[in-house]
């Protein structure tokens, strides 16, 4: 099914839109212990450039997903000279084609909203090795936001609902996770960056409308609407 929001990010080609941002992917990664040998699932790769500086930085073998053919396009682009590391293909997070216990590292980052979340979190809990660590950036209710507010942002984002932090934290370890731990970070929704772009020529009008809508959002409903990382296992 298609979701102009998700359209909107893939034809402007912008890496980091999602919470926080790409200097909070940084941040949190460069404290993992990833070694080498370990084998790091990205879902919801967008235009690759969470999976290319794991690749660059770790020197770890790194997989990259997405359901967006045109996200996939572009982040074979940019692993053009990668390829030996990383291995990009379409799919859909909520029917994984990879088998039981494959990765030591799985890392979301605002993807499972945009889905089936319990069928997504039980996929990733299936393929996550038994010692594995799932990272996840989510955006998040704050509170219970007015049920207007929620159905702007279902509307606005083309999801189906907003999960509080505890909601997270259930549907966590109803998927099975044990260990789940948030990441200290601010929680604040920010403007997504836009310092790494490929932009597809000749956009609609309507897409640009829609960025500015989504733009004005986050600046006017901090109070109700953030995220979370998280560090499972």
């Amino acid at each position: 099914m298609s979701n102009a929001y998700l359209d909107l990010l893939a034809l402007f080609g912008i890496g980091g839109a999602h919470p926080g941002g790409f200097a909070l992917t940084q941040s949190i990664l460069e404290k993992e212990n990833i070694q080498p040998t370990e084998s790091v699932l990205d879902i919801g790769c967008g235009t690759g450039q969470t999976a290319a500086f794991l690749a660059e930085k770790f020197d770890c073998k790194v997989t990259a997903i997405d359901n967006h053919p045109l996200m996939v396009e572009k982040a074979m682009e940019r692993f053009n000279y990668k390829e030996n590391l990383i291995i990009v293909r379409e799919g859909d997070a909520q029917n994984l084609d990879f088998a039981d216990d494959s990765f030591d590292l799985i890392i979301a980052e605002s993807v499972i909203i945009f889905t089936d979340i319990t069928k997504t979190l039980n996929e990733l809990f299936r393929v996550l090795k038994r010692e594995g660590r799932l990272i996840l950036i989510e955006m998040t209710a704050e509170g219970y936001p007015p049920e207007e507010l929620q159905r702007k942002v279902c509307d606005l984002y083309g999801i189906h609902t907003v999960l509080n932090e505890a909601e997270w934290i259930m549907k966590l370890q109803q998927a099975g996770f044990t260990q789940i731990n948030i990441i200290d970070t601010p929680s604040g929704l920010i403007q997504s960056e836009i310092n790494d772009i490929n932009q597809t020529a000749n956009i609609n009008i309507d897409f640009f409308d829609l960025w500015e809508e989504h733009n004005q959002f986050i600046l006017q409903n901090q109070q109700f609407i953030g995220f979370r990382a998280f560090k499972c296992s």
